[in-house]
């Protein structure tokens, strides 16, 4: 992957500070009892803390987004993940997929994390032409993206899908052979690089509680004018 390229209609959305990064050298690992303490705080902070998280203009702008792109009644992903944190505690999958949940909870965001050892070029941010079959993240079904949805990917592979249904890709789904992904932070209109990036910064620092030789590299960004990729 060679940077991030956002389309000019999904910077008129608000994806204006988007954040990648590549983090290579991982060891997947089912229980990683060295994240337990983190579990632990961030249970801990959602619960004493939920209203004040939910009310952080970073977390209240997702439901603008969704409101522009026509689903006022959608629940960002990120408040999904802390309300769920908040009701019945962190779900544990694996180490690497651990703390960026952890990452994501800590900061109310949707952070995408995608098996990034098959992807090459540029990742595009786009408003999606309608049509793009998509299968979601442990889903059989393949579902299509309605006109104006948000979508990213590669020139060949649609990775996340941001509309009636927000998912990552089954595809390119974390497993225990991932040993490089991609991670993306959206962010919104009211996300600054900065916080975008602590938010990836967050995740990689937690990841490397179990993969010391994991390496992160941040990945340029770019806006062009509206000519579309075609995602696959």
């Amino acid at each position: 992957m060679n940077q991030i390229v956002v389309k000019q209609d999904a910077h008129d959305l608000g994806i204006v500070n988007p954040v990648g990064c590549r983090i290579r050298g991982l060891d997947v690992q089912i229980g990683a009892p060295e994240l337990d303490g983190d579990v632990n705080k961030v249970e801990k902070v959602v619960n004493d803390n939920l209203d004040a998280i939910l009310d952080k203009p970073e977390v209240k702008q997702f439901h603008e987004f969704f409101s522009k792109i026509g689903y006022p009644d959608q629940t960002p992903s990120g408040e999904q993940l802390v309300k769920i944190v908040e009701k019945k505690g962190l779900k544990r999958r694996n180490n690497v997929v651990d703390a960026y949940n952890i990452a994501s909870a800590e900061f109310g965001v949707s952070l995408g994390m995608h098996d990034a050892a098959t992807l090459g070029g540029d990742v595009i941010i786009q408003r999606a032409s309608g049509g793009e079959r998509f299968l979601p993240i442990f889903h059989d079904e393949y579902i299509v993206a309605q006109s104006g949805d948000l979508v990213y990917g590669t020139d060949d592979h649609m990775l996340a899908l941001f509309g009636e249904v927000t998912r990552d890709a089954e595809k390119f789904r974390v497993t225990d052979l991932t040993n490089e992904v991609l991670l993306v932070a959206r962010g919104n209109r009211k996300t600054s690089e900065d916080y975008n990036r602590a938010a990836c910064r967050r995740a990689y620092d937690l990841i490397s509680k179990t993969c010391p030789d994991a390496e992160m590299e941040f990945l340029d960004v770019v806006v062009e004018s509206n000519k579309k990729a075609t995602l696959a």
